[in-house]
């Protein structure tokens, strides 16, 4: 069978994939006549396909390909991430979710203009846009360059590709179609996963055992374990992980969206938790896959003609090069599908935030609901073209490292977003202007800090963790800011803050003791 070609049983799985997740959106099409529906899937989702969602849009075209990438060129240290999520899904389930549901909120920021004001909600919701913006032209970039490499076809067509068709079933379906394919395409891209490893085990001797002992008994793959944040030790990405991750699951529209899609609190934190389980096998199959193929080059180092400047490609180049006929296909399928679920869930959120926060909110108050939803649509359409574009000045402009790159943008506008939400919810001094100037100045700091690293041999501090300082920065200069002036009134934000919510329990109970 030749190889290093994309075969046309290759192209019929990939054509059929794709048609699929259209159909999809059309069957969903016009079912939504609310923005409750479009926005919320009228809050009857059960938590199985709500958790299932989170896990797909959170795993993008920039994991499958970047984190088996970079265990390839460096070593194991995202499995520290595992742990990360685990810790913080309490702080969600316990702390965030509570608040949000009993708003019911539709975008996590209208929380904000409750505890804070208008301005900081704003404030918020434009730095939750920015940062998913960025990442979701990362997001279509990274499955682009592998259907480049493999097909010879341009890599801003293969941009457009993805673009175009997930917009076109996000769209139409609204969040209901968004989670619906995305139980779809988290079956799909776990199958590619495992269809990787499983391969490379049966071409080495050893099989499984075999890509233990080239890639982690032999200490090749495993992690630093020294307290250094200059470099992305197991430390370094636990601590920042945790950052990372209670940005992502507890202050980010992308996440907060599925779990109010959920019929109530219950589900709501079952979905959490089955998420957070699932991160122990799922980021095991996704770093063993980069170990898996770091295993198989030791083994055929012949078969490896990448540069090492091309390692990016690890994952692309292996399955065009190695797997058969169909099978590739199907792997490459799976490729697109963890980026079609990442970027149709990221433009679903994005509508929806423009829509509410700032459409509905602030420029168009009163009008009838339907109107909201006809300009949804319609506004799906301009975001995702606008992003499809972003993706392609990405491309234009080189990225050594899709993986990496993501999680700076994410860090840059993430940490200041955390911060926000962390202050509102365990602080009763904070004021609004502070936090405003707080969130600015830090995400400012930050895109100096990474300018003057840029130029550097060595980091000062690794970009993994701008979130965790990000949320940091913002926490200090905000709750500095509000020791000026008088305190807030307790009684007006009493209910949404963690102090309200204890002292309303305990009257709660107090009140049940003396009757």
């Amino acid at each position: 069978m030749e190889k290093g070609q994309f075969l046309f049983l290759d192209w019929i799985i990939l054509i059929v994939y794709l048609v699929g997740m259209v159909l999809i959106g059309l069957k969903l099409a016009g079912k939504q006549t609310t923005t409750k529906e479009y926005f919320k899937a009228d809050k009857q989702m059960h938590w199985f396909p709500v958790s299932l969602s989170v896990i797909a849009t959170l795993f993008s075209g920039v994991s499958f390909i970047g984190q088996p990438a970079r265990v390839f060129r460096y070593d194991t240290a995202l499995i520290a991430f595992t742990f990360s999520v685990i810790l913080i899904t309490p702080i969600v389930n316990y702390v965030l979710l509570p608040f949000y549901s009993k708003l019911d909120v539709t975008t996590a920021y209208e929380y904000l203009e409750k505890r804070f004001s208008l301005n900081v909600r704003l404030v918020a919701s434009a730095l939750f846009i920015l940062r998913r913006l960025f990442w979701m032209a990362l997001v279509a970039l990274a499955p682009s360059l592998a259907l480049s490499a493999m097909t010879g076809i341009k890599v801003e067509y293969c941009i457009l590709i993805i673009g175009v068709i997930a917009t076109i079933y996000a769209s139409l379906g609204g969040t209901s179609a968004v989670i619906w394919t995305d139980v779809i395409q988290f079956v799909i891209f776990m199958a590619g996963q495992v269809i990787i490893i499983c391969f490379v085990a049966g071409k080495l001797d050893g099989g499984f055992g075999e890509i233990w002992r080239v890639g982690l008994a032999s200490g090749d793959k495993l992690p630093s374990m020294d307290f250094d944040f200059s470099r992305l030790t197991f430390w370094t990405m636990l601590i920042a992980g945790c950052a990372l991750a209670l940005s992502d699951l507890g202050a980010d529209q992308l996440t907060v969206q599925r779990l109010m899609a959920a019929k109530d609190l219950r589900r709501a934190r079952i979905s959490m938790v089955f998420n957070a389980l699932w991160k122990i096998p799922s980021m095991t199959i996704l770093l063993g896959m980069g170990v898996a193929l770091w295993a198989f080059y030791k083994e055929y180092p012949h078969l490896l003609k990448l540069d090492p400047k091309e390692y990016d490609k690890i994952v692309p180049y292996f399955v065009i090069n190695e797997l058969p006929v169909g099978i590739s296909g199907l792997v490459i399928a799976a490729i697109f599908s963890a980026a079609m679920s990442s970027f149709s869930s990221g433009l679903n959120c994005l509508v929806t935030t423009f829509t509410v926060d700032w459409y509905k909110r602030l420029l168009k108050p009163a009008q009838e609901d339907k109107q909201y939803l006809v300009l949804a649509k319609g506004l799906s359409f301009v975001l995702g073209v606008s992003i499809t574009i972003l993706a392609v000045l990405f491309y234009r402009t080189g990225i050594e490292s899709i993986i990496d790159k993501s999680n700076e943008y994410l860090g840059y506008f993430g940490g200041a977003l955390l911060g926000i939400f962390l202050l509102g919810v365990f602080t009763r001094r904070t004021k609004a202007l502070p936090t405003v100037l707080a969130s600015i100045l830090t995400v400012a700091l930050l895109f100096a800090l990474n300018y003057y690293q840029s130029g550097r041999k060595s980091f000062i501090i690794h970009p993994y963790m701008y979130c965790f300082l990000g949320a940091a920065m913002t926490m200090i200069l905000g709750y500095m800011g509000s020791l000026f002036g008088p305190e807030l009134p307790f009684e007006g934000i009493r209910n949404y803050t963690l102090a309200g919510k204890r002292q309303i329990t305990s009257d709660t109970i107090s009140v049940g003791r003396s009757t």
